[in-house]
């Protein structure tokens, strides 16, 4: 009796061991079956919504991208775009979904990458950055030159766009780290307020307001309204007007701060801007002025943003430290 007992237990720790070898020979037979590259091609090749777009930014064959992107397909069992004729591609609902996990893989592999470079002392990498269109101009050219005196071997790639394009790159991860105002900051993202930019207002130098010391919202009400035509800045601008009980109607608008610096120095109507300025001279060569408001005008805030639903990699978290330093000893008239 105790012989059987002895043979059951022996047959059953047999069988243990046989299951954790047919394991590991399956994990060896079946390998990650996909490659960084691949991954790479298909996150660019997502953006681009085009194979030959792909092959251009990434200097390869477009028979080549396409194959890798197949074969990607293949190794994940799911079809990741649909291919349109004649009209590029669309991704989908496997591809998106898929999407933000392979930008987060090439990050993680790239992190991994820094970190065995920063052991010799070095940092590099590359940075996703965006900023407001209206901040681009005057303040990221200034942060970027800075920060690469330090660090030549940081490469940054840059988006200027307006907030809910911001937005939206720091939650789907195409962004690491975004300038910008706190207008409508919406869940997952992470917002360190830096700098409090109260509204003023440029005029043409020929303007009847010009030699005031200060405005008054109402003063503006019956002149032309040359509009920054941007998605929440806009709003915001118009806001500040419910104070005297009449919104503007914008006479012109444009997306692009320098075109409604230009408007208003040739004499089309005043507008509201938030960055400071240190020239008040257009690129055509006209002038305007800069006026403080009488009221207590509300101020938007400057800060950094990062996606809170990620870890910032090693060097993002460097880049955001040095922005918060730059921002807040900046000189403010």
């Amino acid at each position: 009796m105790l012989c059987i007992v002895f043979n059951y237990a022996s047959f059953f720790e047999q069988t243990v061991i046989r299951r954790e070898k047919t394991k590991e020979a399956t994990m060896e037979v079946n390998p990650v079956r996909y490659s960084l590259r691949q991954l790479r091609y298909f996150v660019v090749t997502a953006e681009t919504l085009s194979f030959t777009a792909a092959a251009k930014l990434l200097h390869i064959s477009q028979p080549s991208i396409s194959t890798a992107v197949a074969d990607l397909e293949v190794s994940f069992g799911v079809q990741l775009f649909i291919r349109h004729h004649a009209s590029g591609l669309s991704l989908t609902q496997a591809g998106r979904d898929l999407l933000g996990h392979a930008r987060n893989l090439l990050k993680n592999a790239e992190e991994l990458q820094l970190t065995a470079r920063e052991m010799d002392g070095g940092v590099t990498g590359s940075i996703s950055l965006g900023c407001l269109v209206s901040l681009a101009p005057p303040l990221m050219p200034g942060i970027i030159s800075r920060f690469v005196r330090d660090h030549s071997a940081i490469t940054f790639r840059t988006t200027e766009a307006h907030q809910d394009v911001l937005l939206s790159g720091l939650h789907d991860g195409s962004l690491d780290i975004a300038l910008t105002y706190n207008l409508d900051i919406t869940d997952g993202i992470t917002f360190t307020p830096l700098l409090s930019l109260p509204p003023y207002v440029i005029l043409p130098k020929t303007h009847r307001l010009a030699r005031a010391r200060k405005v008054s919202l109402a003063d503006l009400i019956p002149e032309p309204y040359v509009m920054l035509d941007l998605p929440h800045s806009r709003e915001y601008f118009s806001a500040l007007f419910d104070a005297v009980g009449t919104r503007p109607a914008a006479s012109f608008r444009s997306s692009q701060p320098e075109v409604v610096r230009g408007m208003v120095a040739n004499g089309l109507g005043y507008s509201i801007l938030n960055f400071p300025l240190k020239s008040s001279r257009t690129v055509d060569g006209e002038d305007f002025v800069i006026k403080r408001f009488k009221e207590n005008v509300n101020a938007t805030t400057l800060g950094v943003a990062l996606p809170s639903t990620m870890k910032p990699r090693e060097v993002v978290k460097r880049f955001a430290t040095f922005c918060e330093s730059y921002i807040r000893l900046l000189h403010i008239d």
